[in-house]
């Protein structure tokens, strides 16, 4: 408190515990389920909802939501992208790189915007539209294996 000034001091943190929610609903025009095994590269314009698994890149034009149960050894990329499930390879997206509570990314991301749900985990280098980023975390407990990005 400053002399003679009754209130508390007001105090920024970096960290904010929030409540677990679910990211904003992708309306997908193409749907993928958890019985699809894909080995290639997928390439689409519209929405996509991907469970399944696949050994190759997935990219789109429209927005990506990589559901629980979905699993991607390749490159992702989207105008915006949901992880829940996990991804082995590099992340980029000119919007926004969300990765869920039960969402797992091993590899580089290149993003407009990034958050991590408590317990999320990122382990890679991060940049935002091409600048080194500094760690803008929204959650305790978030986990930056080995992230390049400092505060």
């Amino acid at each position: 408190m400053a002399q003679g000034d009754n209130k508390p001091a007001r105090r920024f943190c970096v960290f904010e515990k929030r409540s677990p929610r679910e990211a904003a609903p992708i309306v997908a025009e193409t749907v993928l389920s958890n019985q699809i095994k894909l080995e290639g590269r997928l390439q689409s314009t519209s929405n996509i909802k991907f469970d399944g698994e696949i050994i190759g890149d997935l990219t789109t034009e429209g927005d990506l939501s990589v559901g629980q149960n979905g699993r991607v050894q390749g490159n992702v990329g989207g105008r915006n992208v949901v992880v829940g499930g996990t991804i082995h390879g590099n992340v980029s997206t000119s919007g926004r790189l969300e990765i869920l509570a039960t969402g797992k990314v091993f590899g580089d991301i290149v993003v407009g915007s990034l958050i991590i749900d408590e317990g999320g985990i990122l382990r890679g280098k991060s940049a935002v539209h091409g600048e080194e980023a500094h760690a803008s975390v929204v959650s305790v407990g978030v986990r930056l294996e080995g992230a390049a990005a400092t505060a």
